[in-house]
């Protein structure tokens, strides 16, 4: 019995990752970094971010491993007057003693990184949703990765529960697509939708590794309500050992989310 653990039903085997020797953490030690292996990142030379918010630590890194290193973003929940706004609303909170100097300096700080990331040349941000329609503020992933299909990809994803739309187009391009690192949301409402995409995906990708995201709790059967998982091109990263890890968090690679609690500890 481990203390604080919550234990994986014996269903859930499926999402237990295969042991892989190379494991880094690229992005801060919190909601913006992510665990990836450091072969694929060195020989990746594109960043597709499906959704930012205001932290793109993960991937600055990506940026500094090689000059020749480009990012693309798309979020549309994000421009230059949502940055603006949440610095207008920590100072008005700030005269009303429910905020502080150092969260304003914060926003501050937000506000001044996406101006210099708006002029980069390297890292680019589009306001555009992900999506399976065709609206004009809206863009589907196929047509992103048929744009970069000579490229060498790592796709991150986390867009509030619309991952589970992407299947499809993630499996059609899966050949130049080296790594994916993805957070699940509401898994304990969209088991099934995460069962069949998780399935599918292992056809072409083994997982590397999970991670709890204790801005939630936990589902009944002990799988985190948010898991971010990573996982990696079986054809071009062959693991031929096959020794699942079993106990979560690992030590010195992963970090809670919200630092202020305790990580989400679970075992199978």
């Amino acid at each position: 019995m481990k203390t604080n653990y919550r234990k994986l039903h014996r269903y859930l085997k499926y999402i237990l990752p295969l042991k892989c020797e190379d494991l880094i953490r690229l992005g801060n030690k919190n909601d913006s970094g992510y665990i990836v292996s450091k072969r694929a990142i060195k020989n990746s030379n594109t960043m597709i971010s499906l959704g930012m918010a205001n932290n793109w630590s993960f991937e600055n890194e990506f940026l500094k491993i090689n000059q020749k290193n480009c990012v693309y973003i798309y979020d549309h929940t994000v421009d230059l007057s949502y940055f603006f706004l949440n610095l207008f609303k920590s100072i008005k909170r700030f005269l009303y003693f429910k905020s502080s100097l150092e969260n304003i300096s914060n926003k501050l700080k937000d506000l001044q990184n996406y101006i210099s990331l708006k002029k980069s040349n390297r890292i680019h941000h589009f306001q555009k949703k992900i999506s399976d329609k065709n609206l004009q503020i809206e863009i589907r992933l196929n047509e992103i990765l048929k744009e970069f299909k000579n490229k060498k990809v790592i796709l991150s994803i986390d867009i509030e529960g619309d991952e589970f739309k992407l299947l499809n187009d993630i499996l059609n391009f899966n050949k130049n697509i080296h790594m994916i690192v993805i957070e699940f949301h509401f898994l304990n409402k969209k088991r099934k939708e995460f069962e069949k995409i998780i399935k599918k995906l292992k056809e072409k990708f083994n997982i590397i590794h999970i991670h709890g995201n204790n801005y939630t709790s936990f589902s009944t059967d002990g799988l985190p309500i948010t898991l971010e998982m990573t996982f990696i091109n079986k054809n071009l990263y062959p693991i031929t050992k096959k020794t699942l890890i079993k106990k979560f968090p690992i030590k010195n690679l992963d970090y809670p989310n919200l630092n202020d609690k305790e990580d989400l500890k679970f075992y199978y």
